[in-house]
């Protein structure tokens, strides 16, 4: 039997694995590029890099809670203490923070 499988398999017949495999049997197939080690110092590496991520995540929000913080804070004091012109754009910037964080915590509630 010579044909275009036979010819494209180096002139070996094709294998037909129904014949091989019985019912009790079972093959699992592997393929890698790489070697336990470089697999191994690759998912240490992903590790690394993740767990850095999340520092970095985890600083720069406390950096921006605080920064949004000592504005709110300095907002609030200056419409409690300050003049009519300042109370104004005061206003308007806590009014700001507020509907922001109100709108964080319903977007947190949907999922």
């Amino acid at each position: 039997m010579s044909g275009p499988i036979q010819e494209k398999n180096g002139g070996n017949p094709p294998i037909n694995l129904s014949q091989i495999v019985g019912k009790d049997h079972r093959y699992e197939l592997s393929v890698s590029n790489e070697s336990q080690e470089d697999a191994t110092a690759r998912r240490s590496q992903e590790m690394a890099d993740a767990d850095m991520k999340r520092k970095m995540t985890f600083a720069l929000f406390y950096f921006a809670l605080l920064i949004v913080g000592v504005v709110f804070v300095g907002c609030v004091y200056t419409f409690s203490n300050g003049a009519s012109e300042d109370k104004k754009w005061a206003a308007g910037i806590v009014s700001a923070i507020v509907s922001g964080l109100i709108g964080f915590l319903v977007g947190q509630g949907k999922k």
